[in-house]
C-alpha cells in the first residue's frame, strides 16, 4: 500500500499543485481549509505539513511567519514543493523537506512541532492504521499543540458524485462498491478508480477517532459544503463577483454546523492534545 500511494502522487507530479485553483469549486474547497486553520497560525510557531504534496498550504502557512517542515510520501511531490516554495520566496521559513509515511514520524522528536496539518486525506489512504497516524500526530505535538485534518467524506462524496451525473454509477450500485462504502466507508481497489484503495470517514467516527488517541476540543466541518455536489452551477455562478461572495459567505455560515459536516466532499477537524493527566 505505501508504495501503491507513493506511484499515485508521483505519477500525479504537477495536478497536486494545480487542483486546488482548477475551478470556482475546487478554489471553494482551497478557501474553507484555509479558512478552519488561518486564525490559529502564528509567526514563529513550528507547523508540520504532513502529507504536504505540492506545498500549496505550506507557502501559505510561511507566508504569516509559520517555520514549516515539508513531509510527504512522494519525492516528486515534495521536489515539486521545493520549487514553489523558492518560487514564492519563502524558503527562510522552511525547516526541511522530507520523505516519509504519516504512520512513521520517527524522523521526528516529541513534542517538536506547535501544530500539525494533514489536509488533502492523507489519513484515508491509510486505511486500518489511521490510528497509528494519529497517535504520531500526538506524539510529535508539544503540550495543547493543534492538529488540523481533512479526509475523504462518506456521504458528502456521494453527493459529489451525484451532482456530476455520472453515467452507470448510481444504477450499477454493485459494480462501484457503493453499498460497502455505505457500510464500511471502505472502497477497495477498483479497475476504473485511479487513486488507491481509501476509507471515506463519517464525523462521528473522524470525532471518536481523534477522541480514543489523545484529543480534544474537537470541531469538525465539511469541506465544501454547501457548493458540494454543484460544480457546475458554481462555475457559471462566479463569473458575477456578487453571486460567488454570496455563495462563500453561505459556506462560512454552513461549514462547521454539526448538522452540515457530513455533506462536505472532505470532512475537516481541528483538535487540541490533551494534557497528559487528563
Amino acid at each position: 500500500m505505501d508504495n501503491e500511494v507513493r506511484d499515485f502522487y508521483d505519477s500525479y507530479g504537477a495536478r497536486e499543485w494545480n487542483r486546488l485553483e482548477e475551478n470556482a469549486y475546487s478554489r471553494i474547497n482551497y478557501f474553507l481549509h484555509m479558512h478552519f486553520v488561518e486564525k490559529y497560525l502564528q509567526q514563529g510557531m513550528k507547523v508540520l505539513d504532513a502529507g504536504c504534496g505540492a506545498g500549496r498550504y505550506s507557502i501559505e502557512f510561511a507566508k504569516r511567519g509559520c517555520h514549516v517542515t515539508l513531509f510527504d510520501v512522494s519525492n516528486v511531490q515534495l521536489a515539486l514543493a521545493e520549487e514553489k516554495t523558492n518560487e514564492a520566496n519563502v524558503k527562510d521559513n522552511i525547516d526541511g523537506f522530507i520523505q516519509g509515511d504519516i504512520r512513521d514520524l520517527s524522523s521526528f522528536k516529541d513534542g517538536q512541532f506547535d501544530m500539525v496539518v494533514c489536509y488533502g486525506a492523507p489519513l484515508s489512504y491509510v486505511l486500518d492504521n489511521r490510528a497509528k497516524a494519529i497517535l504520531e500526530f500526538n506524539r510529535v505535538l508539544n503540550k495543547k499543540g493543534l492538529l488540523f485534518v481533512s479526509v475523504n467524506n462518506k456521504w458528502g462524496i456521494l453527493k459529489m458524485l451525484l451532482g456530476h451525473k455520472y453515467p452507470d454509477f448510481f444504477n450499477n450500485p454493485e459494480y462501484w462498491f457503493i453499498d460497502q462504502v455505505m457500510k464500511t466507508g471502505d472502497l477497495p481497489r477498483h479497475e476504473k478508480v485511479s487513486q488507491p484503495p481509501r476509507h471515506f470517514f463519517e464525523a462521528a467516527e473522524l470525532n471518536h477517532l481523534l477522541e480514543e488517541n489523545g484529543f480534544g476540543d474537537i470541531v469538525l466541518g465539511g469541506s465544501p459544503c454547501f457548493s458540494s455536489g454543484n460544480a457546475g452551477s458554481v462555475q457559471e455562478l462566479s463569473l458575477d463577483e456578487k453571486a460567488l461572495d454570496t455563495i462563500l459567505q453561505i459556506e462560512i455560515e454552513m461549514y462547521t454546523k454539526p448538522t452540515m459536516v457530513d455533506c462536505g466532499e472532505f470532512l475537516l477537524a481541528r483538535a487540541i492534545k490533551k494534557q497528559a493527566e487528563e
